[in-house]
């Protein structure tokens, strides 16, 4: 009998070894010990992926120079992370570093730096990039895609009361470039025609607002193919405002065959056009020489395959 029960207490002695040794074994796994919270690394895991409120699919495009930035409640910077290209799928996730408290993160991709002049982005609020641009002549952005998203407020918890903890945040790119297609037709086409926008549109804050700037000029290379005249800009988000207008001038006297509001008189006349969804438009003009005498006026506008204007009835 007391061999018997000495056999069962060395052997839950041995099974209390056992539960300890495990014990400290995941301790040290976790390297995480509540009374010693710098072991107990904190941070958000972000996902990106873009989605319209015209569109009800998820997609993930491929970003170019990709930068993620952590801000505290006061819009102060935490920490960053910046990426190269990157092509999102729904698994892919950056880890960012932060302690306990409220958090936003900024995402931006696309600012290379061969267009962009970078301010510091020492607060959410503060200006994070102007457009490059040489006498009032903007940079050229084409083939550039700019995109800028915002994360809902993340909380994380106090270390000392629980552990080690990254929040999981979804943020939804939204594309800032906008891609035009201009034509003309009808114009003679030995003239020599410029076609060009002009905004205030070339600076924008970390939190995706547009800051205050200049009047700039996004040129373009208008050429004929046969009788067409046509040209193609890409520009910066497009947001009242911003004394936006399309031009259309005639290089060898220098008149304006076309000066109108980008938005007011041209893409939101189109009922179908929804700046937050749509990024490509085409506008078409018809001229025609009024009294054969090579005044040229223009008697039809179309964007994207909607009359918008017409002489008959606003010119």
């Amino acid at each position: 009998m007391r061999k018997t029960m000495a056999k069962q207490g060395s052997a839950g002695r041995r099974k209390r070894r056992y539960l300890l040794l495990g014990a400290f074994i995941l301790s040290g796994i976790s390297g995480c010990v509540y009374e010693q919270t710098d072991d107990c690394p904190q941070g958000i895991d972000v996902r990106l992926y873009s989605k319209t409120p015209c569109h009800t699919d998820t997609v993930y495009p491929r970003l170019s120079s990709l930068e993620l930035r952590v801000f505290d409640r006061q819009g102060k910077p935490v920490s960053d992370r910046q990426r190269g290209d990157s092509v999102l799928t729904a698994d892919y996730t950056v880890r960012l570093e932060a302690e306990n408290g409220l958090y936003s993160v900024t995402a931006w991709a696309g600012l290379d730096a061969d267009a962009f002049e970078r301010s510091p982005a020492d607060e959410k609020s503060g200006l994070l990039f102007r457009l490059k641009r040489s006498g009032g002549l903007a940079a050229s952005l084409e083939g550039k895609r700019i995109y800028y998203g915002e994360s809902p407020v993340v909380f994380l918890p106090d270390p000392a009361e629980y552990g080690s903890v990254f929040e999981s945040v979804a943020i939804n790119m939204q594309e800032i470039t906008n891609r035009l297609t201009v034509q003309a037709e009808g114009l003679p086409p030995t003239g020599d025609y410029e076609v060009f926008i002009e905004s205030a549109n070339g600076a924008m804050h970390t939190d995706g607002s547009i800051a205050p700037d200049d009047l700039i000029t996004y040129g373009s290379q208008a050429a004929f193919t046969g009788s067409l005249l046509e040209a193609r800009l890409t520009i910066l988000k497009l947001a009242t405002g911003c004394n936006t207008s399309l031009v259309i001038r005639n290089r060898a006297d220098n008149s304006e065959l076309y000066r109108g509001d980008l938005l007011g008189t041209l893409l939101l006349k189109n009922p179908e056009v929804n700046l937050a969804c749509d990024h490509d438009f085409t506008i078409r003009f018809t001229a025609k020489d009024q009294c054969r005498c090579g005044t040229y006026m223009i008697t039809e506008i179309w964007v994207n395959n909607w009359l918008v204007h017409s002489y008959t009835t606003d010119l």
